[in-house]
């Protein structure tokens, strides 16, 4: 009884990770067919090794891995190198593959005898002969880490040529020094999410559910990544948030780690050579360096990749996304040492319970809206024109505002409820005070590409700019917080030869 129980615990174990297998490798685009296909040769692969005669009462374990498994084996290696390889796996495997010759050497010699001739002699030829393959594979291993690394060396210094080129094309602007106060939206390039996470939080994508469809769902689209700049005439140069690092979109698989990478596309984020964000800055006639603090709504990669630039920069953001939340720490490497945590002892904000008066003139204020994270905030800046919320992932776009219609992917259980409380205490700030505008990281519609864009051209949208974005928001919402018709977003199938679909409003 208990070999049987054994043996049903190991066919549990190895077909629960060949399904997690065969969703990384949907998550990679291989088609489903092949999946299927490969699949049941999995499947029935182990079942064979297990239980060999219920393939038939002359199958052996010794004719299953000859017929099944090895054809598994090379499939499972040859997919891997497909859609999961990256050059700085070379000296890992090539020292894997060391390890196994040697090993089954030093196996083929313990069941060597003292006899002279006969198979024993062939067991020991064999032997030698495995254990010489292990160590030149060894020896290989050692010598191409090298060779990797001067190759990523070239392909860094490439971009590095693509970014000077940028910051030097025609176009750029001089820096304005006349004591005003500047925003500039800074868009950091796109990412490649699926419409169902980015829209279809009241049609079952919360939580694992929601997670496990964001893996294996192809209806995706591109949204832009956003970050914005604040020149502030007391406090220096600001930014909310960093957006991603030309690493991220053009190096990925060697900027994360191989956990990262299986459950990630390699293509989640598009940039060109003037998305950079120090290329933007530049452009603007800033300098990376001049940036003396960072207000990181939330710790996620695409609005922390930037933190690269900025060494020098003090990051102010929320103690519990700091503990509970970072996915992905290659991002925070040069400022783990510059981190500030808000206290939120500023007393009630409007709806929110507790804020914080960073600079303690009122100029910056901080808001708890935990949900997406574990510390997502908001940052109010006020100005004498009005007042600028940024977002951050709280709600993705202007529609996301009517949050009983249209809702992004939610985390469940109390996560999902602590959002849907921010986004009302949202809510409730913008309808107090009608000088407040929201500033959303990824909206995809006319209100960021048309109206944002133009009111913040020159970084001073002035008590006009901000009226029109109240109008704007006003033509797209009710009072009540319910869109009006004509607003109401639906997914678009990729035309023949898109790689992504598009979202229309209607």
């Amino acid at each position: 009884m208990m070999k049987i129980l054994g043996k049903v615990g190991l066919l549990v174990l190895a077909l629960t990770a060949g399904a997690a297998w065969l969703v990384i490798l949907r998550l990679k685009n291989v088609p489903a067919p092949l999946l299927l296909v490969y699949g049941l040769l999995l499947a029935v692969s182990v079942i064979g090794l297990l239980w060999p005669r219920v393939l038939g009462r002359r199958s052996t374990r010794r004719r299953v891995l000859a017929f099944l498994g090895v054809p598994a084996g090379l499939g499972t290696l040859g997919l891997y190198l497909a859609v999961v390889y990256y050059v700085t796996d070379l000296p890992v495997l090539l020292a894997l593959a060391a390890a196994g010759c040697l090993g089954w050497a030093a196996a083929a010699l313990l069941r060597v005898r003292r006899r002279a001739s006969g198979p024993h002699v062939r067991q020991a030829r064999r032997a030698f002969l495995l254990g010489g393959a292990g160590l030149v594979l060894g020896v290989l291993s050692g010598l191409s880490v090298s060779r990797v690394e001067g190759r990523r060396r070239e392909m860094l210094a490439q971009r590095e040529q693509q970014r000077q080129a940028a910051v030097r094309a025609p176009g750029a602007r001089p820096r304005v020094h006349d004591g005003a106060l500047r925003v500039f939206p800074i868009h950091t390039g796109d990412t490649v999410v699926t419409y169902g996470q980015f829209y279809g939080g009241l049609d079952g994508w919360e939580g694992l559910n929601g997670y496990v469809r964001t893996l294996v769902d192809k209806a995706q689209i591109t949204v832009p990544v956003y970050a914005y700049l604040i020149d502030h005439p007391r406090h220096g140069l600001l930014l909310v948030d960093t957006g991603v690092n030309r690493e991220q979109a053009h190096d990925h698989d060697g900027y994360y780690d191989m956990t990262s990478r299986l459950l990630s596309e390699r293509d989640e984020y598009q940039m060109t050579p003037e998305q950079d964000l120090r290329v933007h800055l530049a452009r603007l006639g800033y300098d990376a360096d001049e940036v003396t603090t960072v207000f990181l709504t939330h710790v996620h990669d695409d609005h922390a990749g930037g933190l690269r630039h900025l060494p020098r920069a003090t990051v102010v953001l929320d103690r519990r996304d700091w503990d509970h939340g970072v996915f992905y720490p290659h991002s925070f490497d040069l400022v783990k040492e510059n981190l500030s945590f808000p206290a939120f002892d500023s007393g009630a904000f409007g709806a929110f319970p507790a804020s914080q008066d960073h600079f303690g003139d009122g100029s910056i204020i901080l808001l708890p809206t935990p949900g997406h994270s574990p510390g997502h905030m908001c940052v109010l800046l006020r100005m004498d024109e009005g007042g600028l919320l940024f977002m951050g992932d709280t709600l993705y776009t202007l529609p996301h505002l009517a949050v009983d219609q249209v809702r992004q992917m939610t985390i469940g259980g109390a996560d999902t409820v602590h959002q849907i409380e921010a986004a009302r205490r949202i809510q409730s700030l913008l309808a107090s005070d009608t000088g407040v505008v929201p500033l959303f990281a990824h909206d995809n519609t006319r209100y960021q590409s048309d109206r944002v864009l133009s009111a913040f051209a020159q970084g001073t949208p002035g008590k006009e700019g901000l009226r029109e974005l109240r109008a704007h928001m006003e033509a797209v919402l009710t009072p009540g917080w319910r869109l009006r018709p004509g607003h109401a977003p639906r997914f678009v199938p990729a035309a023949s030869g898109a790689r992504w679909g598009r979202v229309e409003f209607g």
